[in-house]
């Protein structure tokens, strides 16, 4: 997978809609909108409760150290955002999340591939992959004679939190809340990431 220094800039902060606002277009620098891809959610077990860290376990989950070039931590895969494209690479992820035995059936990764992001521990709300666009974004490429311009092709996935605006007197336990979506393979896994956050009131 490809991570043009270009694309690494371009990662998107989280966005606070207030109330009923619809998502706004996906936008990037040097890019139009994006165009909307078909994609597939995942159905994803339940992260067990005794992977939830004590707080001061959180700064140890992100310090691991590398033992491959595919090796996400835990903290990675509850919080951020990781593209698998092997069946190797999913029985991992699934048994490091998941206390239930690996579902192969749902996975063809001659066809596609999977894009899982952590939405972190919530209590109350919700947390899904709400859109997945194929964006292509022009940028200048100094240093030749006469400058001259390079283009990208790449995906944007976009996630949505929900939070409610009036919480239960009792709230629930939180819990890890994941979203994970099949790509079409002949889609690029170049891959940058938004976050949206909506708020009821």
């Amino acid at each position: 997978m490809r991570r043009p220094m270009q694309l690494i800039a371009l990662l998107a902060s989280a966005v606070v809609l207030a109330g009923a606002a619809t998502l706004a277009d996906s936008y990037f620098l040097g890019a139009g909108p994006g165009a909307a891809v078909p994609f597939e959610a995942v159905a994803l077990p339940q992260v067990p409760g005794t992977l939830l860290p004590s707080a001061g376990a959180a700064g140890t989950l992100q310090i691991l150290p590398l033992k491959s070039a595919f090796s996400p931590t835990l903290h990675q895969l509850l919080e951020g955002e990781t593209v698998i494209t092997t069946e190797k690479q999913m029985r991992e992820v699934w048994h490091k999340l998941f206390a239930e035995t690996y579902d192969a059936s749902q996975f063809d990764f001659d066809e596609s591939f999977v894009v899982l992001m952590g939405g972190g521990s919530l209590a109350n709300g919700s947390f899904d992959i709400s859109a997945v666009e194929q964006v292509q974004a022009d940028f200048s490429e100094p240093g030749g004679p006469g400058g001259g311009t390079a283009t990208e092709s790449f995906l944007s996935l976009t996630a949505t939190t929900f939070l409610p605006g009036v919480q239960p007197v009792d709230p629930p336990s939180a819990t890890w809340r994941l979203s994970a979506v099949k790509i079409p393979r002949e889609l690029p896994d170049d891959v940058v990431f938004r976050r949206n956050v909506m708020m009821g009131i």
